[in-house]
């Protein structure tokens, strides 16, 4: 009492300042009066600080009386009429909300004056121009009224037949509530405030089915029209609100067991007669479909609305309604909508399966396509299930040619659940040849991808590098010609579920079976298109069961479906030869097409599929597949070194704890009879490719199992040597060769100088270092192979100019003495040789090789192909500092090919003279003061005929008077600034050597040209000489 004494001394003023504008007469009053809508202000901002439920209902009586009074008025402007709206929503929550404070007969009087202040005409024209507050307002005393109006013990008679006064007003606010909805999207609140208005109505207050029929329409109408709108427009909160109001309305009108529906399955045509249907177009259904008849018909006096007529009109309205916003929401791809959209058709297929049996596809499809069924309730309607998936796989080559990939997981969905209920298979088997014959339909056909450009290598130089640490174990998906990698992918994790469905009934190997027997004859294309389908189907094996198939897992039927996945592995091992074998003939001499990349990318990714399936049981199987491996590491196709490194690693880390070189080792038996089989047969385009992998692969140590491929190469050099194509490859393959051999040997630079230079005497007191008569004997024997050397060379100028072809060349050179030859007269010629003292730390097998190698190189120094001389230059740049490490044997070797190098020093091709530059260097590096005669001459020989040096200028007497801009050299090309490094650094190394046996206007006519192209300082370093003539250069004209 307290309480309302003290609201009454707050709210007294307020009130007497209102009741002094509200009693004028009508000819004084002013509806929009300013003074009026302040002290509505006033009052309702008093009322706001109340507590709900606080007041006494005599303190809203005595606030009451200037708002009746107000009321009687003939007119009130909006925003007062807002603000009276407003203090009744107040009265209403602190003085009339709990249960006997709002008598029923002033809620029937309340009610008409609520919804007749916020829309005096029916049709809420003037409501359509009221402003966003104004409508807030309204909805807001009409949820006010509802929340007191429920806590009533009248609120179930309130809204009934038997008080029907209030009936139409309840259909007046009803459409206030769905226009305020339907018209104000922006406002997310006030939507929110509406549909929590209706769904107290609907839920709390109205239980009547019956009653509810009547209004159904006209909600059903705008909620479809919230629901279809983008999501621009509308808010996802008010989407799932609405969900949720339209869901509790539709289940009071059509519940199954409120109707008391009764569903008869007709046996006979003639039973038609005995329902009362006269004609089939009165129906919504076929005959095979159920009948849906009322025991209410029977029952009603006439007043019953909801009976078998209503519900055909009315459920097929529902229906046009649901068809017309659940794709939409689908679309709108919500988490949060989706969850409420399931529980939404999951309720209606639970309570209204009966009465809104038209709706069954519909519900069953919204489930599928969201991928939910929180209720279980897809399972006991298999029969639109089944329709629904058909439908879809009529459209399948649609789907997949349009990338509609989420279609492919709600297939994976729909045939989750009807496999539980596929005993025979029938179902999941016819699935496999639809999805075949889709994808077939979907790809490019194999006559329009063969006309397209070959894949061809990026450079002259075979891509081998194999990074297998940003490889992923395990096999990526193919993507299928003229697809997405996305929808490849998709695909792939449906026909993997698939294959675990099959797996699961035991019919795996036959399923693959008889998928790959029927592609006999069909395109390349198509049968590499099952084997892609059968791998994937594969890739199922390995899904774990679900958690509650896991207790069904017994030990007898895991090894039945182990056997049946190790048939169905080996039949697709098989089919993978098979194929293999049929690309490899084909590609062989013609390139690598686009159709054959897809070809060999799945055959490998199929291989892997099987390893990981068959786990250690590969092992016996490998054998067969490690050179198409192996082959696939060397291909010019990125693509296909991707899938085969891939594949690589999958066996490796299955077999071989992921050492990829230990599998090669391994099996490399293997795979020295395949390349031995291939070059005797002639196919020889892709042998230095694979051997090249496979050294840097396995190291070294392969090599020396290939010494009979390598000896077959060396005489494939001497049949083909006009095929520039292929001794390119072979010098490339001899590059990684050496580098292996380095790698493994002699690694460390310094330590093959060291091993080099073991010949020099390091005494500065003994005549030339010597102690005993032993090394004056092989003095004297040195000078005497020196000065045979030199005749050599003079008798060999004195001979004809050259051969005239390059012919010519290479026929005289094959008559010359091998270097193998030279190095078995070598160690045959006394006991005392110093041959018998192998300082080396390479073997002699493998020097053997480096020779072989050299000497062929030499031979085809002249050959008319650019690419392939300025390979065997970097080959020989390469082989001279592991010949140092046997100095006896190296300068034979610089002896016999210096002069061939030289010609390649002097020719007018700049790419040609920079390696040619750079092998010199090493020439002259590793052989020391063997070589000083030879470059004396060679020096000469670039005066007179070399055409990089015409770049600079050779005479130091001849320039400007400001000695310091040689320095300053002009900018040369690319190519021509490499070849002159190169050869600069060529001169500075045999400066180093000759530095005391030249002249000092040689030696300045060196250093001159050097400082045009280096660094002065150093030069200036290298020695006291050089720096001094550097100074005179510079500084004396």
């Amino acid at each position: 009492m307290n309480s309302d004494t003290d609201a009454f001394k707050g709210i007294r003023v307020a009130c007497v300042e209102l009741s002094k504008t509200a009693f004028l007469p009508a000819e004084s009053f002013d509806p929009n009066s300013l003074k009026l809508l302040a002290c509505l202000k006033k009052v309702e901002v008093k009322l706001s600080t109340y507590e709900d439920d606080s007041l006494s209902p005599k303190f809203a009586d005595y606030v009451f009386v200037p708002i009746a009074s107000l009321l009687k008025q003939p007119t009130l402007g909006e925003s007062q009429t807002e603000y009276v709206l407003l203090i009744i929503s107040h009265l209403l929550r602190i003085c009339w909300s709990s249960n006997g404070k709002l008598p029923q007969q002033l809620a029937q009087q309340l009610f008409p004056l609520i919804s007749f202040l916020i829309s005096p005409d029916k049709e809420n024209i003037k409501l359509n121009s009221r402003s966003d507050e104004f409508k807030h307002a309204g909805s807001l005393v009409l949820y006010q009224f509802f929340i007191s109006l429920r806590l009533q013990q009248y609120h179930n008679e309130f809204f009934s037949n038997s008080s029907p006064k209030s009936l139409p007003s309840l259909g007046h606010s009803i459409t206030i509530l769905l226009k305020i909805l339907e018209q104000t999207p922006q406002n997310n609140e006030l939507q929110l405030k509406v549909l929590s208005c209706l769904e107290i109505l609907f839920q709390d207050i109205i239980t009547d089915g019956e009653m509810l029929s009547f209004i159904l329409p006209g909600n059903v109408s705008v909620f479809s029209k919230i629901l279809m709108k983008p999501g621009r427009q509308i808010h996802y909160k008010v989407c799932v609100r609405t969900l949720e109001v339209l869901v509790k309305l539709l289940v009071l009108v059509y519940d199954d067991f409120g109707l008391q529906v009764q569903v008869n399955e007709l046996t006979d045509i003639r039973e038609l007669n005995e329902v009362g249907l006269k004609s089939e177009q009165d129906q919504s259904f076929s005959f095979n479909k159920p009948i849906v008849l009322l025991q209410k018909d029977n029952e009603s006096d006439g007043n019953t609305h909801r009976d078998t007529s209503w519900l055909r009109a009315t459920s097929s309205q529902i229906k046009i309604a649901l068809e017309a916003f659940i794709p939409k929401l689908l679309k709108r791809n919500n988490d949060i909508i989706n969850e409420k959209l399931a529980l939404f058709v999951s309720t209606l297929l639970d309570r209204c399966a009966k009465s809104l049996h038209n709706c069954e596809p519909v519900f069953v499809s919204a489930l599928v396509n969201l991928k939910r069924d929180p209720m279980f309730k897809l399972s006991t309607h298999l029969g639109s299930l089944k329709k629904v998936l058909n439908e879809d796989l009529d459209k399948l080559s649609d789907i997949i040619r349009f990338e509609n990939a989420d279609k492919l997981s709600v297939m994976e969905f729909a045939v989750d659940i009807l496999q539980k209920n596929d005993d025979d298979g029938i179902l999941v088997n016819g699935i496999v040849k639809r999805l075949l014959g889709s994808m077939n339909e979907s790809i490019e056909p194999p006559t329009l991808v063969d006309k397209k450009d070959k894949i061809t290598e990026q450079s002259s130089r075979i891509t081998t590098m194999v990074n297998f640490e940003e490889i992923e174990d395990g096999n990526g998906v193919i993507t299928l010609p003229r697809l997405s990698k996305d929808i490849s992918v998709n695909l792939q994790n449906f026909a993997r579920h698939i294959g675990s469905l099959l797996l699961e009934n035991s019919n795996l190997s036959n399923v693959i079976m008889e998928l790959i027997s029927e592609q006999v004859d069909s395109p390349r294309t198509q049968k590499i298109v099952a084997l892609w389908l059968s791998a994937s189907f594969l890739n199922g094996v390995g899904r774990r069961p679900k958690e509650e198939e896991d207790y069904l897992q017994f030990g007898s039927s895991v090894d039945d479906s182990g056997s049946v996945a190790e048939e169905a592995c080996l039949t697709v091992l098989e089919y993978c030869n098979e194929l293999s074998q049929d690309v490899s003939m084909e590609i062989e001499g013609n390139g690598i097409k686009k159709s054959d990349e897809f070809a060999i990318c799945t055959i490998l990714s199929s291989i892997g599929t099987v390893c990981s399936v068959m786990k250690h049981d590969f092992q016996p199987e490998l054998i067969d597949y490690i050179y198409t491996i192996t082959d696939s590491l060397a291909s010019p196709s990125e693509a296909i070194r991707s899938v085969g490194q891939s594949c690589a690693l999958t066996i490796a880390n299955t077999l071989y704890h992921g050492s990829v070189s230990t599998m090669i080792l391994s099996n490399v038996d293997y795979l020295v009879e395949s390349i031995s089989s291939r070059l005797n047969s002639g196919m020889t385009e892709r042998v230095s490719s694979i051997l090249m992998v496979i050294c840097q692969l396995a190291g070294y140590e392969t090599i020396e199992s290939f010494k009979d491929v390598i000896e077959t190469i060396f005489k494939l050099l001497d049949y083909y040597h006009g095929y520039s194509e292929l001794c390119l490859q072979f010098f490339q393959l001899f590059e990684t060769i050496i580098l292996e051999m380095k790698k493994k040997y002699a690694s460390d630079d310094e330590m093959i100088l060291k091993i080099a230079n073991q010949h020099l005497s390091q005494s500065t007191f003994a005549p030339w270092g010597m102690t005993h008569f032993d090394q004056v004997l092989n003095m004297l024997d040195k000078e005497t192979e020196s000065k045979d050397d030199i005749m050599d060379d003079a008798k060999l100028l004195e001979e004809s100019k050259g051969p005239s072809s390059f012919q010519e060349y290479f026929d005289s050179k094959v008559r010359e003495p091998d270097s193998d030859d030279e190095e078995e007269e070598l160690e045959g010629d006394s006991p005392n040789n110093d041959a018998d003292q192998w300082v080396s730390p390479i073997p002699r097998d493998s020097y053997k090789i480096l020779l072989q190698i050299l000497s062929y190189g030499e031979r085809l120094l002249m050959h008319p192909s650019k690419r392939l001389r300025v390979q065997i230059l970097l080959v020989m740049r390469l082989t001279f500092p592991l010949l140092a490490t046997q100095h006896n044997l190296l300068i034979k070797e610089v002896a016999s090919t210096w002069d061939s190098i030289v010609q390649c020093v002097v020719c007018a091709d700049y790419s040609i003279v920079q390696p040619a530059c750079v092998c010199v260097e090493q020439m002259i590096r590793y052989s020391g003061d063997f070589v000083s005669k030879r470059f004396i001459e060679l020096w000469r020989k670039l005066c007179q005929e070399s055409f990089i040096l015409k770049e600079l200028r050779v005479d130091p007497t001849v320039h400007n008077n400001d000695t310091r801009s040689i320095e300053k050299r002009v900018k040369f090309p690319p190519v021509t600034e490499n070849a002159l490094v190169s050869m600069v650094h060529m001169v500075l190394e045999g400066i180093k050597i000759t530095e005391y046996l030249v002249s000092e206007a040689v030696l300045e006519q060196m250093i001159y040209c050097c400082i045009q192209v280096v660094p002065t300082e150093d030069i200036s370093a290298m020695s006291l000489i050089t720096g001094d003539i550097v100074w005179k250069i510079r500084n004396i004209d």
